[in-house]
């Protein structure tokens, strides 16, 4: 764990601190090279103004000791006369080789030194000590660095303060996550949050938003189980009620017969119950692998011919054989079984049922028609829904979910399931189509679309 705050404040003062600290030296070399460009024009014009002294008058000089600037040392030496003149009690300057500025040690201290030659022959040389420079530079710089290292701690208080109030939306932000309670799932407000917090929050909501419509489908799945389980529980305690009260054999075994039934139908309903159950959460978890739609239509066909021939129903499958998809296995086979069921029980005798399969163009698509009434127009639009059986249907046992799971695999595959035209005209067929490969479904967003 670290902090932000702490972490950002540490970044910010430190590229201050480097910042300032680069413009400090900065700024004293700039000032340093102006007072050293401007000292030297000081000892050339000096050097300069000696340039007309005749041999008579350095006598004079030596003599009176004229007063010159106490900063510069002003020697002059005349090689005919051999008089050397020096402006300050000290030992003589040695002799430059060349004229112009030059740097030398005397007793061990650095001077500057600026070299010039009369046109009588006198050298004049005109020097200074480089700590007066180097004070004189100081003195140039201190309006400038004061308020620079003034600057520093009085900007790390600000920094300080600043960030403080940018992060209390934050704070506040947790505070009023940690007061709700586990149930509460509205969206967090987004007044007076920075835009770099913007993103987070509407994350957030967005998840909230998510888990508020997990919770209501799941609460609608348990009150609509729980209904529809109600109806066939009673059914069977009656059934079992009437076995106890029979007084004949033939009575018991009739009910016995009608309790068995009604086990099965309760078994179909818990069954198809889990199913839904297991395919409403975002199944993340179901592996996705190639696999063979003609294969998987042939192996539901081989399983359900045997319940098919009792209604002498023929089943047959088309398609291409090499039809290749990236899809969950069990969830495509429980869609053909269950619209296979659905068309077993709805077919009259002697009718026929068609399992197309076929992987075109990025495409997989899965199809199950048969011969049968069909479905009516005004019907066809409610018969994906949960527990919904369209009319004239409900005399024929059926719990009204297999559509509905149909309808969720779709979904988790990508596409969405369609209603045509049945075989010769007759019946109806339910055809599914979702993208054959992940990056398709990628691509593809089939909850952007309108049910």
């Amino acid at each position: 764990m670290f902090s932000i705050r702490k972490r950002l404040i540490a970044s910010v003062i430190f590229i201050l601190l480097v910042s300032t600290f680069c413009a400090g030296v900065g700024s004293y070399f700039a000032i340093q090279q102006q007072v050293d460009r401007l000292l030297d024009n000081s000892l050339k014009q000096v050097a300069l103004s000696l340039n007309t002294l005749h041999s008579g008058e350095l006598s004079f000089l030596r003599k009176h000791k004229i007063q010159a600037d106490e900063n510069i040392v002003v020697q002059i030496y005349d090689p005919i006369s051999g008089v050397t003149f020096i402006s300050r009690d000290m030992k003589f300057l040695p002799l430059a080789e060349r004229t112009g500025f030059s740097d030398l040690l005397i007793d061990g201290k650095p001077w500057r030194l600026y070299t010039s030659q009369s046109r009588s022959g006198q050298i004049i040389e005109v020097a200074q000590p480089l700590h007066l420079r180097n004070q004189a530079v100081l003195h140039a710089a201190k309006p400038i660095l004061i308020p620079l290292l003034v600057a520093v701690p009085l900007t790390a208080i600000i920094l300080w303060l600043v960030i403080g109030q940018g992060f209390s939306s934050l704070a506040s932000a947790t505070r009023a996550i940690a007061r709700r309670s586990p149930t509460s799932l509205k969206p967090l407000s987004m007044k007076g949050l920075p835009e770099e917090l913007a993103p987070l929050v509407t994350s957030l909501n967005d998840l909230l938003e998510r888990l508020s419509d997990s919770f209501k489908l799941q609460n609608r799945f348990a009150s609509d189980a729980a209904h529809e389980l109600r109806t066939p529980l009673t059914a069977l305690s009656l059934q079992i009620q009437l076995a106890e009260r029979a007084k004949t054999e033939e009575a018991r075994q009739k009910a016995f017969s009608r309790l068995k039934e009604g086990v099965k139908r309760a078994t179909r309903l818990v069954t198809q119950l889990l199913t839904m159950a297991r395919l409403d959460p975002e199944n993340s978890d179901k592996p996705m692998l190639p696999l063979n739609l003609h294969q998987l239509a042939e192996n539901v066909k081989d399983e359900l011919t045997v319940v098919a021939q009792q209604k002498n129903i023929t089943i047959s499958t088309a398609g291409d054989e090499h039809s290749i998809v990236i899809g969950n296995k069990d969830a495509l086979a429980l869609v053909i079984t269950n619209l296979c069921d659905n068309a077993i029980r709805y077919t009259s005798e002697g009718g026929h049922i068609r399992i197309s399969t076929e992987s075109k163009d990025g495409i997989g698509t899965i199809a199950v028609s048969d011969d049968g009434p069909g479905i009516p127009e005004q019907e066809r639009e409610r018969i994906f829904e949960r527990f919904y059986r369209a009319e004239g249907t409900k005399t024929i046992p059926g719990t009204g979910i297999g559509l509905a799971i149909v309808r969720r695999v779709a979904e988790l595959h990508g596409g969405k399931p369609h209603l045509a035209e049945g075989l010769d005209g007759k019946g109806i067929t339910f055809k599914i189509s979702f993208p054959a490969s992940m990056e398709k479904r990628t691509e593809h967003h089939p909850e952007d679309e309108e049910d």
